[in-house]
């Protein structure tokens, strides 16, 4: 817009230019006020065709990119325990207490804890499901976490020296593991399998409780973050006031709907969801609409067995800021079928350098375990990026979305989106100069400064005025019909 007002003051100059020529020196400069107000709509033109395409074409999408530094609870928060590497040995996996089949054999099962096996009692036993078991080898040392970490080891070096995780000093338990017989004729090996825990240490809630702005009082969304309270994810969101023309006024972060899964008058499904190994996928969508209705509401449903996020929208009256008529929700994705988006033995998001947005709209990615070779499977990804996101300054939302961001071979990073109001139908740049000029005398010789007549909207800048960009420009006129008995007093003015 500095363009408009830069050739808004060039008009202005020149007429008042013309104005003191014809005063000092005489003579007709009709001709020449013509072509500058006509050079002047010209600029408008061009600028107002400029001004929309930039808009139109221009990305209205806003996410937040890396921060300098990842920091738990800070940037960025994670799903804990859920599908981890788990060592137990096959007799703890048999109902019968027997060692007969092969540990690929055990493709969902439970660790029923029997004793007689002579790792089992030292560390903690996986109180969920066990999935997907192999067999790696038959001895092995194995480094156990510390009891406050997340995981459950460290480290685990083969007796062949294959090493799972990021082999360093054991600070903790440092366990021989060796697989044993039972009468003579049975090899009781240990597997490697995938914990789905239910224990408390296993934050894995998503809150499916709406977040809403206060559209009685005009509030519209206008930024959103993922927090995580009391084990559980919510969506949280900034709310401002919203005015005349697409402004926003007044933004603050509404208090997330604090409770527990184990809360009084809470119930899953209802108020929240619990990822589950056949329930572990969220979809990554745009939810958005065209022009005329912004966002003024978020939640998390259940829609099979997808976690999807939907938007409710509201209509407003541009012109008066005033939101109107009956909300209404939506989801997102579209006619064809959803792609999901496969991560394939991914390492700790965090120790990569930086991410990429990797998703696009009507896909969907499960949450998974990292790769066995590289954190030996230790930790849920992908992780959630917890930084605000919101745009400088604040505006009205089209929609919103969710969208995967990392590296090849990362886990990366879920994160939302902003999709911003379009305010391109809006733009007019409006047309400040005057909409008469004088006519040209036929004889030079025969004008004088009553022949002169100023335009009932022409805006002239004085020197001072000229000297900011943030200086409107001042009205200075008589009537179209009287011309002014003294030019020194309508400069004055």
């Amino acid at each position: 817009m500095n363009s408009v007002l830069y050739a808004a003051k060039e008009y202005a100059l020149i007429q008042w230019s013309n104005l003191n020529l014809h005063k000092t020196a005489g003579g007709s400069y009709a001709f020449y006020e013509k072509v500058a107000r006509e050079e002047y709509g010209k600029r408008l033109d061009r600028a107002q065709t400029v001004i929309k395409d930039l808009i139109v074409t221009e990305d209205r999408k806003v996410w937040r990119c890396d921060p300098e530094e990842h920091k738990l609870g800070e940037t960025y928060e994670r799903v804990t325990r859920f599908l981890q590497g788990y060592i137990t040995n096959e007799v703890d996996l048999s109902k019968d207490e027997t060692c007969m089949n092969e540990c690929t054999d055990y493709k969902f099962t439970k660790d029923e804890g029997y004793t007689e096996s002579p790792f089992s009692p030292t560390h903690s036993r996986c109180s969920g499901n066990v999935h997907d078991c192999r067999y790696v080898e038959s001895d092995m040392m194995v480094c156990e976490a510390d009891d406050s970490s997340d995981r459950r080891y460290e480290f685990i070096q083969y007796e062949s020296g294959l090493v799972y995780g990021q082999k360093g000093i054991c600070s903790n338990s440092f366990h021989n593991v060796e697989s044993w017989h039972r009468w003579i004729f049975w090899r009781c090996s240990y597997c490697l399998c995938l914990c789905d825990d239910t224990s408390d240490q296993s934050d894995r809630f998503f809150s499916l409780r709406p977040v809403l702005s206060d559209v009685q009082r005009n509030r519209v969304v206008t930024g959103v973050q993922f927090v995580k309270r009391n084990r559980i994810f919510h969506l949280q969101i900034q709310e401002g006031v919203l005015l005349p023309h697409g402004i926003i006024n007044h933004t603050e972060w509404k208090p997330v709907d604090e409770f527990k899964v184990s809360g009084k008058g809470v119930w899953k499904d209802i108020d929240y969801h619990e990822l589950s190994y056949k329930s572990r996928s969220i979809d990554l969508d745009e939810v958005k609409v065209e022009n005329n209705s912004v966002v003024t509401g978020l939640r998390f449903q259940v829609v099979g067995t997808h976690l999807n996020l939907q938007a409710r929208f509201s209509e407003i009256d541009f012109e008066s800021g005033q939101l109107r008529g009956e909300s209404f929700w939506k989801l997102g994705g579209g006619d064809q079928p959803r792609q999901k988006l496969h991560l394939e033995s991914p390492n700790v998001p965090t120790r990569s350098n930086s991410t990429v947005p990797l998703s696009s709209d009507n896909q969907y990615i499960d949450f998974i375990n990292t790769g066995f070779k590289d954190d030996a499977a230790q930790t849920t990804v992908p992780f959630i990026d917890i930084q605000e996101v919101t745009s400088d300054s604040p505006v009205p939302l089209s929609g919103i979305g969710i969208y995967y961001k990392g590296l090849h071979g990362y886990g990366g990073f879920l994160a939302p989106k902003l999709i911003t109001y379009d305010y391109s139908p809006y733009i007019q740049v409006p047309t400040w100069a005057p909409s008469r000029v004088p006519d040209e005398k036929t004889s030079s010789s025969e004008n004088t400064s009553s022949d002169i007549k100023i335009s009932s909207d022409v805006k002239i800048l004085s020197e001072e005025e000229t000297s900011s960009d943030k200086n409107i420009l001042r009205d200075k006129k008589t009537s179209s019909d009287e011309e002014p008995e003294n030019y020194d007093d309508y400069y004055n003015e």
